[in-house]
């Protein structure tokens, strides 16, 4: 998304603002009306086909007919486009930066990193990652923003940013089933997030990726394979 970048009183906002707001609730919220209004004539065609899903349901929406019902499905389709766009939003990062603390804001969960506590800031691929003093992760998340825009903002208020992405990738190691250089307990749980990522279970992941932290392991991946590596310190 574009324009997500806003300055007010020293402080920096990316990942969301009144445009994007615009856009996705303004999108799904026309969708929504102008499927509702034509759903009738939807359906209608739809019958038509040899065959279609849920062909109860569209009988009984093709039975009814009339401007009002019209109208009305045009206001229960505005509904739910807002819904959805208010779910869409809620699962964008937010990202508030000042010169002394970066916020992360998500699905209702904050979290703040003071500035002494950061050593380094890059994307790996769509995620924004903050390494610690001593190579930890401090936060892993995507974020819905272009790379500019998020290299831009940290780098303005003079935050180490890495442009070559994450400096220990050459210490990652990758994971297969019993690593022997893993405790019992760290092989138990990348078997059990790798299980979460082929079933894309984001929540599950991340829980799991955290309890890895707590090992003092690092984890990455690509599609369901996993790269690890020991954090020094």
């Amino acid at each position: 998304m574009t324009g997500s970048i806003s300055l007010h009183n020293k402080k920096t906002v990316v990942g969301f603002s009144t445009t994007t707001g615009i856009i996705l609730y303004g999108g799904f919220g026309a969708a929504g009306v102008v499927v509702g209004y034509f759903l009738p004539q939807i359906a209608a065609w739809a019958l038509k086909l040899p065959w279609v899903p849920f062909e109860g349901p569209l009988k009984l929406v093709n039975y009814f007919s009339g401007i009002w019902v019209n109208l009305l499905l045009a206001l229960l389709g505005l509904i739910v486009g807002l819904v959805v766009a208010a779910v869409a939003v809620k699962e964008l990062l937010v990202v508030t930066i000042t010169d002394e603390e970066v916020q992360l804001d998500k699905d209702g969960h904050k979290q703040t990193i003071v500035r002494k506590e950061i050593d380094t800031v890059f994307l790996d691929g769509k995620q924004l990652v903050i390494l610690g003093k001593s190579g930890h992760e401090l936060a892993r998340d995507k974020i819905d923003e272009s790379p500019s825009t998020v290299m831009d903002a940290f780098k303005s208020y003079d935050y180490s940013w890495s442009t070559e992405g994450d400096p220990f990738k050459h210490e990652y190691k990758r994971w297969v089933l019993d690593t022997p250089d893993l405790s019992t307990t760290a092989n138990a749980l990348m078997k059990a997030r790798e299980i979460a990522l082929k079933k894309k279970d984001a929540k599950d992941g991340k829980e799991l990726r955290n309890e890895l932290i707590k090992l003092g392991y690092i984890v990455r991946e690509e599609e369901t394979r996993q790269y690890w590596r020991k954090v020094r310190y």
